[in-house]
């Protein structure tokens, strides 16, 4: 299948395959291609037998708590051969693995995790799809090396044949010859689709290097793209264009894995997972495309390299419009991003340019962030610029167990434990919690959580930015730790992290600026993660100070900080002050 034969799989195995690969699942978060398994370690919370101690898993190799019951992700291939499932054998069979999952994992058996991970969440299969999915996975049976069915046995007894190989079966009727096909034209080809006739039909009889045009009009499918080189295209006439349309039911639009994919011109609409995913491929372009309701993503390349995302307007994603995870070499240019829970979020990414952008009525207008048990365990060196980020206040409406529920509603700019993150030249209006926040993860996690990343940021360059009528009506979860509404908020975590945004309101009410010499950057991140120490041991959950604590102090630290930055200049104490941030 994988080599562009589609009648290899049944259409039952497909229907599984599309389940698989499909966001109410997310089984190929974890098991991709080709192996259908992953390097990492994870929590899903399988129970221990009983009788038997707690297993802790990774952890009691040393690996910490973090690694607390986390397991190696296996392969799927020859899974049906492989029962009982899981690493104690708790499940005797396919269907009771599902029902687990579909449960929530080990929280739907009642164990409470910490560290569960994030894309183990509660689905629903009507039995005709757990068939289907069960179907795909016998589907990943090698039967290269299938041993031959002997003509005796040495007890004497009747060889019984292999299913569909009864020995009263008539001998099988060699199908008739057909006629040569006709040549075909070499090179790349453009296939046409009409209006009311089947895109997948084409994807299915194209080969690399070829062009898809869909006609406008509406087209009820859901697309499985996995030939490399190809363009899938809505044709734009008169302002009409070839419409995706899930009715509601149907779980994702578009599906694909293949190499120098290109998908642009359609319309995607009321799918109940997701827009369009791509996993593990390079050279991936979104362009001109307008998707609405689409479940929890718009548009969602996660392992990828070379990512393009450019003209592409989402709305109604209960999660991010624009998602780009666990990839390199991004860029995110000239799109529109309104009524999501959050507008772009870069994720656990290399080298991303989120450029010219303009998100408005969202929960979060743009997030970078690095969050732990994902394969990347980086994220850095993402420049966010030249962007208006304007009246991101929507109510939050992510699922309760995502990491995502947590941004505030009036969130702007979000940079969590990201690196080298640029954030200037944007217009950042109307966001009622904050313009910019740079934060760890220590800020988002309960107390005690442990991590499999760093969770820190560092050299995070926040600079000639617009700010205006940020802040007026902060969520609680903000004013609990600044007091107020704000333009700029850091926790005092990380290393280097500098501001250049004079006149802006701030909390702390001092933050670094670039021209401070570095030992007087470190001292007063010091100064502010003391605080934040101190505001934990008062208060469990977030390791943010409250505004109390720096209220009660920052004239005394400010002082001192300035104290020590003239003394490194010679000056006399007091006869300066630090640039304002």
């Amino acid at each position: 299948y994988r080599m562009g034969d589609a009648t290899a799989l049944t259409a039952a195995e497909r229907r599984g395959l599309t389940l698989f690969r499909s966001l109410k699942t997310r089984c190929f978060e974890c098991h991709g291609f080709p192996t259908f398994a992953n390097p990492d370690f994870k929590v899903i919370g399988v129970p221990d037998l009983p009788g038997q101690e707690k297993d802790l898993g990774r952890a009691e190799a040393g690996a910490g708590a973090a690694y607390e019951r986390a397991f190696k992700v296996p392969t799927l291939r020859n899974v049906a051969l492989t029962a009982p499932y899981m690493h104690n054998g708790r499940f005797k069979t396919l269907a009771e693995v599902l029902s687990f999952y579909s449960k929530g994992g080990g929280r739907g058996e009642g164990l409470e995790l910490k560290n569960l991970d994030d894309k183990i969440r509660v689905f629903s299969l009507s039995t005709e799809e757990q068939q289907d999915l069960i179907a795909f996975l016998r589907s990943l049976t090698d039967e290269s090396r299938r041993p031959a069915v002997p003509d005796r046995v040495p007890s004497g007894l009747p060889v019984v044949p292999r299913r569909h190989e009864t020995a009263d079966a008539e001998p099988p009727v060699a199908p008739p010859v057909a006629a040569p096909a006709p040549p075909q034209p070499a090179g790349p080809r453009t296939i046409t689709v009409g209006a009311g006739g089947s895109i997948q039909s084409a994807v299915d009889q194209a080969r690399p290097g070829d062009t898809i045009e869909a006609e406008p009009g509406t087209y009820h499918e859901t697309l499985l793209v996995d030939i490399d080189h190809v363009t899938l295209r809505g044709l734009v006439r008169d302002g009409r264009r070839a419409v995706l349309d899930g009715e509601g039911r149907r779980t994702d639009a578009v599906i694909a894995s293949g190499h120098g994919f290109t998908i642009e011109g359609l319309a995607l609409k009321d799918y109940t997972s997701n827009g369009i995913t791509v996993q593990g491929a390079t050279g991936v372009t979104f362009r001109d495309l307008v998707v609405e309701n689409t479940g929890l993503y718009g548009v969602y390349p996660v392992e990828c390299g070379d990512v393009r995302v450019e003209g592409v307007t989402v709305t109604g994603a209960k999660d991010a419009a624009i998602y780009v995870g666990q990839s390199r070499d991004i860029v995110v240019r000239g799109n529109e991003v309104h009524d999501n829970v959050t507008g772009i979020e870069i994720e656990n990414s290399v080298n991303a340019l989120v450029e010219n952008n303009y998100a408005h009525g969202n929960t979060g207008g743009i997030l970078v962030f690095l969050l732990p048990n994902n394969p990347s365990k980086v994220g850095s060196d993402t420049r966010v610029v030249g962007n208006r980020v304007i009246a991101n206040n929507h109510a939050n409406f992510g699922d309760p167990s995502a990491i995502v529920s947590q941004v505030p509603p009036g969130t702007g700019v979000f940079v969590m434990a990201a690196d080298r993150t640029e954030v200037s030249g944007n217009e950042i209006r109307g966001n009622d919690s904050f313009a910019v926040a740079v934060v760890s993860l220590a800020s988002a996690f309960p107390k005690g959580t442990s991590f499999d990343v760093g969770i820190l940021p560092e050299g995070t360059r926040v600079f000639g930015n617009v700010l205006a009528d940020n802040g007026r009506n902060p969520a609680p979860s903000v004013k609990k730790i600044a007091g107020r509404g704000v333009d700029l908020i850091w926790d005092g975590s990380g290393a280097d992290n500098t501001w250049s945004q004079p006149g802006a309101s701030r909390f702390p009410p001092l933050l670094p600026n670039p021209s401070w010499p570095g030992v007087i950057q470190r001292a007063w991140a010091r100064v502010v993660s003391y605080l934040a120490e101190r505001a934990q041991r008062w208060n469990p959950g977030p390791s943010v100070a409250p505004a109390s604590a720096f209220r009660s102090s920052a004239s005394a630290r400010a002082r001192s900080a300035d104290a020590a930055s003239s003394s490194r200049r010679g000056e006399v104490a007091g006869s300066t002050r630090l640039p304002g941030s």
